[in-house]
């Protein structure tokens, strides 16, 4: 399938992230190679690391404070890393400390996107110091995230006033920007994932969690379901991204092996090249998160599940917020409910797994892109597959 054209000559983006460039699993790695493979130059700045760097790796932290140093990664894509004092939601002096040194750091780069793409509220205030087309990318409700976040209801309603789009995953996210109403552009699967054949034989009463691993993962949860199932067996496929003050939480998942008697297990991060052989071999994928910390979600792992026909039983609290939930889910509001939605969904009708194959293919990720750069752009779409406009 052609690639749409870009505008000529090539419209080159900035992404000031919210994550590392490694692993390249998140929604801006994924629109990032959709644009280099249509041939738009991509820079991308990494999240910050602030002081504490000092004491572990201080010359890079040195080298990385006053400017970029960007390294191609892939084709059309280079990556830099940026340094910072404070984590700017720490409150308004941070906030403003790092912009003023995100602000310089992006002039000594000698930045010249015509669009940049921002993605951490707290970080807004450095997008008056550049120029061309700024938007803002919004993946989550920052306050259920990370509620020691300060500030952020000043730093939306900056961003509903000054961006020139704003662009949200989830339609419940678009009440936080006030006066404002965002595109609604969620998030998708890639067609190497539908493509690939199958490598691994289904394994019965075996689920899996595919994704990054912090403290919206409902520990809790989890261990009850596995007591309530005693002949199930669950895997978890991802990196841990607990902060440094979450200690305790990191302990209380990697516990859960030894309190299982190894029916659960944490196997790290997978390749996205083995990722195909990891949900072939389950019988069902779990989404089991804090409910409280999850509104405002589109879930990657959703569309990666149902990409090769998996059932879906998540926690309640945002995938039936979502106008765009796979086919054939199970939302569940307790551990009894998710261990009864896992055994109904290990015996349902065959057709149901070609049913979310055919949904996840009408969601890949160039059509996401074409989506979220019409809007980045400001040629708003009438609908995107999957949103029903109000």
């Amino acid at each position: 399938m052609p690639f749409p054209a870009l505008p000529s000559p090539a419209l080159n983006v900035g992404f000031v992230a919210k994550d590392p460039w490694h692993p390249a699993i998140r929604r801006e790695h994924m629109i990032a190679a959709e644009l280099a493979r249509r041939g738009a130059p991509v820079q991308f700045v990494q999240a910050p690391a602030d002081w504490r760097r000092v004491r572990s790796d201080p010359a890079n932290w040195w080298q990385h404070l006053p400017a970029g140093r960007f390294a191609e990664v892939a084709p059309g894509i280079t990556v830099t890393e940026r340094s910072t004092v404070l984590p700017g939601l720490r409150g308004p002096v941070a906030e403003r400390l790092d912009a003023a040194l995100l602000g310089r750091f992006l002039r000594r780069s000698s930045w010249q996107q015509a669009l940049t793409v921002f993605m951490l509220p707290w970080e807004w205030r450095a997008a008056r110091s550049i120029a061309g087309r700024v938007v803002f990318d919004c993946t989550d409700d920052w306050a259920r995230l990370l509620p020691q976040a300060r500030g952020l209801g000043e730093q939306l309603r900056r961003i509903a006033d000054e961006a020139d789009e704003v662009i949200v995953v989830n339609q419940v996210l678009a009440d936080l920007f006030p006066g404002r109403k965002p595109v609604v552009v969620p998030n998708g699967t890639d067609e190497a994932l539908l493509t690939a054949p199958r490598s691994a034989e289904r394994r019965e009463r075996h689920a899996v969690y595919v994704g990054s691993v912090a403290e919206r993962f409902d520990v809790d949860l989890v261990r009850e379901v596995l007591t309530l199932l005693p002949e199930w067996t669950l895997t978890v496929h991802g990196q841990l991204v607990f902060p440094l003050r979450a200690g305790a939480a990191a302990e209380r998942f990697l516990a859960l092996e030894q309190e299982t008697a190894g029916r659960f297990r944490y196997a790290g991060p997978v390749a996205r090249a083995e990722l195909p052989a990891v949900l072939d071999s389950a019988a069902v994928a779990l989404v089991p998160d804090v409910a409280s910390r999850a509104l405002g979600q589109s879930s990657m792992k959703s569309y990666d599940y149902c990409s090769r026909g998996v059932p879906v039983v998540a926690s309640a609290g945002h995938l039936e917020h979502s106008s765009d939930a796979p086919p054939h889910s199970y939302v569940v509001d307790s551990a009894a409910e998710m261990a009864a939605a896992m055994e109904a969904a290990a015996d349902e009708p065959a057709g149901w797994a070609g049913d979310r194959v055919r949904w996840a293919a009408d969601r890949t990720w160039d059509r996401r892109t074409d989506a979220w750069l019409d809007a980045a752009l400001g040629d708003r779409l009438p609908d995107v597959t999957g949103v029903h406009p109000s």
